[in-house]
């Protein structure tokens, strides 16, 4: 089960990362990615660096912590899965939203 966690966080993160890029460099949201804003508009490298090399270190270790410490472990991946999952909603309703509304348009 913690392995399925670990998966799934790594693989929300990937996509909120992939879906930051497209929403904010090539549809022109200057909202930003809903957990790190100020960070993709105004330092996309330290953005990129965040997503693509800390947060996947801070998931494998609290998958590290299965042993020691299951339940910290298995909350901690929860809570990350959910929150990079419900990051991943937001970005992909707008997006489908902007190029929706830009077919009707002929933008």
């Amino acid at each position: 089960m913690m392995r399925l966690f670990l998966f799934l966080a790594v693989v929300a993160n990937s996509i909120d990362l992939v879906a930051t890029a497209l929403g904010i460099h090539w549809l022109g949201n200057r909202e930003g990615n809903p957990l790190l804003a100020g960070i993709a508009h105004h330092h996309w490298w330290v953005f990129v660096l965040v997503k693509g090399v800390i947060v996947p270190f801070l998931i494998v270790r609290l998958y590290r912590y299965r042993d020691s410490s299951p339940t910290l472990a298995r909350a901690g991946l929860v809570l990350v899965l959910v929150a990079l999952t419900v990051a991943v909603g937001q970005w992909l309703g707008w997006i489908a939203g902007v190029v929706h509304v830009a077919t009707l348009l002929k933008i």
